[in-house]
């Protein structure tokens, strides 16, 4: 029936009186058997020779049995449309107090279909939008919301027994999901999700509850009917769940695989209620995210106040800048062949009002993770860039200011035009600078860096890249950077005589660098007997301790001019 059906309907539905849909039905039905009655009678009395009494007699006779069979008939009705109203207030009653129908099935008329197809559809409905309340729409495992849920559950049936067992509340985090996406695509990564967590539950079986709790991130815990993961074998379970989370999985013909960590809390000794628990283990998790060996870590109040230091830190670093407590130190690079100071590193320092000078590895870190990176670094584009410029003004010899650009500002459209303009007004050259990124910070959003980087080699600024071989590396997106330098991280430099894994690295980045047409500048240099040994590699730059620390602008005039 088409939508011009309702007219009449809609019409009826303007009368105020009329507000429910019975009494359109009745109203509809007494008309519709009144007015000819009526009518006819009239006709009949009209036309009939009949007294006045008589005519009178036959009317009200006529009305008595006209209305008596009316109330019947409409009673009649109403009982009918008790289908309709039934299912109109069921769906109400779903609506405003999520009460499921409860209407009659087994009828197999219009009516009939409709309570039972309502019955049906709202169930499925409720059940969707139970799924979609409480399951992550990918894994298919439980969400956050639900985790919680049960581990109360869980926690109430622990607590009403007598011999209180403690177990474990584990959150497993893959550390390198934006990496993966970065190099296989979205939809990949979201492959390797799902089959990530499938094997977790083949893994750890039915008597464990598993729930997707962050994108990257799972949590779990054994059921109180399950064999009890005691306190004493937590780490031994943990170590049994990296192991099997950290190798390849096949995704659709990609062995893909990731760092994995986990944090670890321990029911009663962590908490007593699913949000400490959970939060607990999270916390114990960032802590092994942010150390460089361990992988599993259970929850220490220790952490806890490292922290809250931290967040402290973060609030006193967004003051650093407006209340000048940022500054810079430079640390030269020496040409190997002329001994002569080709560049200096501009790096960033706090003197923190309390707690003075205050290490790049602690506040550089918060940073990052706060946002706060991008406005630091703007900071450290204008404030080198007006040393160089002063420096030239003064007619010292001409040195190359290299400075480090973050992940964030490689996704900053505008940052191309932010440093041409700081070039422009500080009456600096394009060769007068040099722009140093990390593979990290490429890994991030690789498609935005390549433009960004693209854009500043074709305005002559050159690109070194620093850290090569220590990160995620892969040698398709080197070819695609319009690199001019390609530096040897210190960490390979510092054991390159002792260690012939870090000789052999070395060895490989500096032939590689060569292939590439690539000056090559070796980090952390800090005796003669390595500056002897990166000379026969081949390098052509040196930085580190040997020749100078990083020191300030004044200093590196007298480190230049003596």
């Amino acid at each position: 029936m088409s939508l011009s059906g309702l007219n009449f309907y809609s019409y009826l539905s303007r009368i105020r009186l009329l507000k429910s849909y019975s009494s359109k039905i009745m109203l509809v039905a007494f008309l519709g058997t009144h007015v000819p009655l009526i009518a006819l009678l009239l006709f009949f009395v009209v036309s009939t020779a009949q007294d006045l009494e008589t005519a009178i007699k036959i009317l009200v006779i006529a009305l008595v049995a006209t209305l008596v069979g009316t109330f019947a008939t409409l009673l009649a009705l109403h009982k009918l449309l008790a289908p309709v109203v039934l299912t109109s207030k069921s769906l109400n009653r779903y609506l405003s107090e999520r009460e499921l129908p409860d209407l009659p099935v087994g009828f197999r008329d219009e009516a009939g279909s409709l309570m039972a197809d309502t019955v049906t559809t709202v169930r499925k409905l409720d059940e969707l939008i139970h799924y979609m309340a409480n399951y992550d729409g990918l894994s298919g495992l439980p969400n956050r919301d639900l985790f919680l849920e049960k581990l109360t559950t869980s926690l109430s049936e622990l607590s009403s027994k007598d011999d209180v067992l403690s177990f474990p509340v584990l959150s497993l985090e893959v550390t390198h999901l934006k990496q993966i996406r970065s190099n296989f695509g979205l939809h990949l990564g979201d492959l390797y999700l799902r089959a990530l967590s499938q094997k977790l539950e083949t893994l750890l079986g039915p008597e464990t509850v598993i729930a997707r709790t962050g994108d990257g991130e799972f949590s779990f815990f054994p059921t109180p009917s399950s064999s009890q993961v005691q306190e004493s074998d937590s780490e031994v379970w943990a170590e049994k769940i990296h192991g099997a989370a950290s190798s390849q999985i096949n995704v659709a013909d990609h062995q893909i695989s990731s760092e994995i960590k986990i944090g670890i809390s321990v029911f009663p000794f962590d908490g007593k209620s699913s949000d400490q628990l959970l939060w607990k283990s999270e916390t114990a998790l960032n802590q092994a995210k942010m150390g460089a060996i361990a992988k599993i870590q259970t929850y220490s109040s220790e952490w806890k106040e490292r922290m809250k230091e931290k967040y402290l830190l973060e609030k006193d670093l967004r003051l650093a800048i407006p209340k000048n407590q940022l500054f810079l130190h430079y640390q030269p690079r020496v040409d190997l062949h002329s001994s002569l100071t080709v560049s200096a590193e501009a790096l960033l320092r706090w003197n923190h009002p309390d707690l003075g000078i205050i290490s790049p590895s602690i506040f550089i870190p918060i940073a990052e993770e706060s946002g706060f990176i991008s406005e630091m670094g703007e900071w450290v584009i204008y404030q080198a860039l007006e040393d160089m410029g002063n420096w030239k003004k003064k007619g010292l010899p001409p040195t190359r200011i290299s400075v480090n650009l973050s992940a964030k500002q490689l996704e900053d459209p505008s940052i191309t035009k932010k440093i041409l303009q700081t070039i422009e007004k500080n009456d600096l050259n394009m060769e007068d600078v040099e722009l140093e990124i990390t593979e990290s910070s490429l890994i991030t959003n690789m498609q935005s860096a390549l433009e960004i980087l693209g854009e500043l080699h074709s305005w002559g600024i050159p690109i070194a890249l620093d850290d090569f071989g220590t990160g995620y590396s892969s040698l398709s997106y080197l070819s695609k950077i319009p690199l001019k330098t390609l530096k040897v991280d210190q960490s390979f430099v510092r054991k390159i005589l002792t260690d012939p894994n870090s000789l052999a690295i070395s060895k490989t980045i500096i032939a590689l660098g060569k292939s590439l047409g690539l000056r090559i500048t070796a980090e952390g240099v800090e005796t003669e007997e390595q500056l002897r040994k990166i000379k026969d590699l081949g390098c052509d730059e040196a930085q580190g301790f040997y020749y100078s620390r990083p020191v300030s602008l004044q200093d590196l005039e007298k480190f230049v001019t003596k």
